[in-house]
């Protein structure tokens, strides 16, 4: 089985590919050590029964630089693998059609590339994390860039940290979107505003392509806002791992 190792800004996912996929999470914390990180990822494996024995292979994807060779000497100690680093030069099935493609973020490549890989072209693939990005694949497999934006978690935190009188709340949806309370307030700006924001891109990209595109949704908060979005989006939830998956077959199975 082969390991996914998937580093974000607020959590690091492990996952071992399979049908049944079961996603582990420690807090990202760039500060920390190898030494630090290794007993901790031991004991998430084993309170969580993760089997290391069957994996034969892994893949890191990392938007934080400092924990790729964290995490790739933590794999080491704990597999016995050197896993696979996704890179802009990671063959991925996509032409990097950007001024700036050695600077393109490992988790939008590996994203994008499983959007291709499955999906009609073009398409807009909304990653909705602690940054929401989006992105556009077009018809040639080509990705052309696109937006990115503060996530929605982060846009509420912003409000607590900036604010004296505003709470931080949860992420879902109130009852209408004109509420009355200051709770309830907050919650139809974050959700509402979000799935506008959505809906609205994928207009204007359209309109800058000039034809219709898939809109695929995926990240830890697309399943609060699609619901409320007015086009139709594609919730994947795996699309990610599944572009690690794609890209280490493609780089490391030849």
């Amino acid at each position: 089985m082969l390991l996914t190792i998937d580093i974000g800004n607020s959590n690091i996912v492990f996952s071992l590919s399979g049908s049944e996929r079961k996603l582990h999470r420690l807090e990202t914390m760039p500060d920390r050590s190898a030494e630090e990180y290794l007993p901790q990822v031991a004991e998430l494996f084993s309170r969580e029964k993760v089997d290391l024995s069957v994996v034969d292979g892994a893949v890191l994807c990392s938007v934080v630089p400092e924990l790729v060779p964290v995490m790739s000497r933590v794999t080491r100690e704990l597999t016995g693998l050197t896993p696979y680093v996704i890179s802009p030069a990671s063959e991925s099935g996509l032409t990097l059609a950007i001024a700036e493609a050695d600077t393109l973020g490992a988790d939008i490549l590996a994203a994008d590339a499983a959007a291709a890989a499955e999906y009609p072209l073009p398409a807009i693939i909304y990653d909705m994390g602690t940054a929401t990005t989006v992105t556009v694949v077009d018809k040639d497999r080509r990705y052309i860039g696109g937006a990115i934006l503060p996530g929605v978690r982060l846009g509420i935190n912003a409000l607590f940290s900036g604010t004296a009188q505003l709470p931080s709340v949860p992420v879902q949806a109130p009852p209408r979107a004109i509420c009355g309370t200051a709770l309830e307030s907050i919650q139809s700006g974050a959700v509402f505003g979000a799935a506008a924001m959505m809906d609205g891109l994928a207009d204007r990209f359209e309109a800058e392509l000039g034809e219709k595109c898939t809109l695929i949704a995926t990240g830890g908060l697309a399943g609060c806002i699609v619901p409320h979005c007015r086009r139709d989006f594609i919730y994947d939830e795996s699309l990610l791992l599944r572009g690690m998956e794609l890209i280490y077959r493609m780089n490391c199975e030849k």
